[in-house]
């Protein structure tokens, strides 16, 4: 639940950090924000899911792939022709950022397609991933006692000291907000009544510009956190 939070609170940056190098006229950017952010999004929901087990925190790996395929699955379910339609735009996405990757093309972004609403599949996928941690929730408190649960500091550990191809990553705003849960939220919640104030703000303040003047990257209120999920 705190890495589908965090992925939702990508997701929020990367679509704010769109408008702003769209405004700046820097399109190159554009395809890698906009499938990042659709990845973030699946990711999201594919870590409420039951279905998708730990396996010893090698879930916070899930291919591309993986992640697309089992969020539309499960999207499926609910509406399979709105799937398949999501499905598409998404694989469009992928394959855009993949030919300014790989293939550089000479004329820019000029044959990559522009009729798909982005604003509208990203929140469809992380109110998917709400729904998901409601139901959780719903059963846990049904089914479990409260004192059920606690907080394995194995997982504190593995999800504040990423390692990535040798290359160890320490999170101390991760530590800090996981030993938190530990000690006041062990049990599962749904992913808005996990996200706190003081975390959002912290979160997208930790990409804001520096510079003291008003060309620098803002994520500065309400309306720019909530363009894609109802963050507090």
């Amino acid at each position: 639940m705190y890495l589908a939070a965090k992925m939702i609170l990508n997701a929020t940056v990367l679509i704010n950090g769109l408008q702003f190098v769209t405004d700046l006229g820097m399109r190159i950017a554009n395809p890698y924000l906009e499938y990042y952010a659709v990845l973030c999004s699946m990711r999201a929901v594919v870590f409420t899911l039951p279905t998708q087990k730990w396996s010893d925190g090698s879930l916070m790996e899930v291919p591309h792939s993986k992640a697309i395929n089992v969020s539309f699955d499960w999207l499926a379910k609910i509406n399979r022709n709105r799937s398949s339609s999501l499905k598409k735009i998404t694989l469009q996405l992928r394959a855009q950022r993949e030919l300014i990757s790989y293939r550089v093309p000479a004329s820019g972004d000029e044959n990559l397609g522009l009729r798909y609403d982005l604003i509208a599949l990203l929140t469809v996928l992380v109110e998917l991933a709400q729904f998901n941690s409601e139901l959780l929730e719903k059963s846990v408190s049904r089914n479990a006692k409260a004192d059920a649960f606690a907080v394995d500091p194995k997982h504190i550990h593995q999800l504040s000291n990423p390692e990535i191809q040798g290359y160890s990553f320490y999170d101390r705003e991760d530590a800090y907000r996981l030993d938190y849960i530990r000690r006041k939220l062990p049990r599962p919640y749904n992913l808005a009544s996990l996200m706190t104030e003081g975390q959002v703000e912290d979160f997208f303040g930790a990409w804001e510009g520096k510079e003291n003047n008003s060309e620098c990257f803002k994520i500065s209120g309400p309306l720019d956190w909530q363009v894609i999920f109802d963050i507090p």
